[in-house]
């Protein structure tokens, strides 16, 4: 008598497909109803305080919505049309706290696949008790090139977190971890009630949302932008922006003796002809090395952002490190 050994077949979805199950399920998609949204933000700051502050979207459809996040000394708003949206804040530049918020606010940012990056594979594993299913996205053409993040799903294929690795530098990146929380039901989508942004296992930023409901009446005006609100253009075959051309940052000596060393994060607007304007340290070193960060910056290149083949203007948060080599 024989008996026929048989594998158990692999029924673990594809890359592409647990992410496009993931965006099925986004609440700001085409055919969601039109919905108000409100929530509650806390951000710690550079100096370590926590700020709080409030999160509310009104939306209608991808083309029209309109988003305002308010702390104490902070204010934006952002309102959508078909060929971007207007924007209005108190800052010429997106502060170190909103940089902290990345990946909170929109989870379809979030899942996004840029043109330069690719899926690995599916892999399995277990977290705090939870069966996740987890896929690299790495930077490059190639699957076997450094891995920007990793993004993870439940046994519903919804998205509760997405990781940030180290690499080989010494410094730990602003985020290390976000988790996504407390999923509900709201028009036929499956929305995170509760967010995280977690840096060596301690929260840097949190959205607890309070409330979601139909958006009746719909009002005109709110979607009308103020006269004083800069636009910027999106549109559906959008090209993002790519680094061209990286001057090395100088390291200076003053600084080395001091033994000073960090990571200056930067805010900037990569315009129309690939050069950086507008740019401002959002979260610094010292007075040396931040000032070595903005000139290095000065000289960088880009390919700018498209629209229809036509160059846009966006903005960019970027980084400089510093670590002297006896670290």
């Amino acid at each position: 008598m024989f008996t026929a050994l048989c594998a158990a077949k692999d029924e673990s979805p594809s890359s592409g497909t647990l992410l496009s199950q993931a965006r099925s399920r986004e609440l700001w998609a085409e055919g969601t109803p039109a919905v108000m949204m409100r929530g509650r933000i806390e951000v710690a700051g550079v100096n370590g305080t926590v700020a709080p502050g409030d999160y509310a979207v009104d939306w209608v459809s991808p083309s029209k919505w309109r988003e305002e996040i308010l702390f104490a000394n902070y204010q934006r708003m952002r309102i959508r049309d078909a060929n971007g949206y207007w924007q209005k804040a108190t800052l010429d530049y997106q502060p170190y706290l909103m940089y902290q918020l990345t990946g909170l606010l929109d989870v379809k940012t979030a899942l996004r696949v840029l043109s330069i990056q690719t899926l690995g594979k599916v892999k399995k594993r277990q977290r705090a008790g939870i069966q996740q299913t987890c896929v690299d996205v790495n930077a490059g053409k190639r699957p076997e090139k450094r891995t920007d993040h990793v993004l993870c799903f439940d046994d519903t294929g919804a998205l509760i977190a997405i990781e940030y690795p180290q690499g080989d530098t010494p410094i730990p990146p602003e985020v290390s971890r976000i988790e996504y929380r407390d999923f509900r039901s709201i028009a036929g989508k499956l929305i995170p009630f509760e967010r995280q942004a977690l840096k060596d296992g301690k929260t840097v930023a949190s959205l607890k949302i309070t409330e979601v409901k139909e958006l009746s009446p719909i009002n005109p005006a709110e979607f009308s932008p103020p006269s004083d609100a800069e636009m910027w253009p999106q549109c559906d075959d959008m090209q993002e922006a790519a680094i061209k051309e990286v001057t090395q940052t100088n390291y200076p000596p003053a600084a080395i003796i001091n033994r000073e060393k960090g990571r200056v994060m930067l805010y900037g607007v990569i315009e129309t002809d690939g050069t950086l304007s507008h740019l401002t340290v959002i979260k610094g070193v010292s007075e040396l090395l931040n000032g070595a960060s903005i000139e290095a910056a000065r000289q960088w290149r880009y390919t700018p952002a498209q629209c229809g083949g036509k160059p846009i203007r966006s903005e960019l948060s970027a980084y400089t490190e510093f670590w002297p080599l006896y670290y």
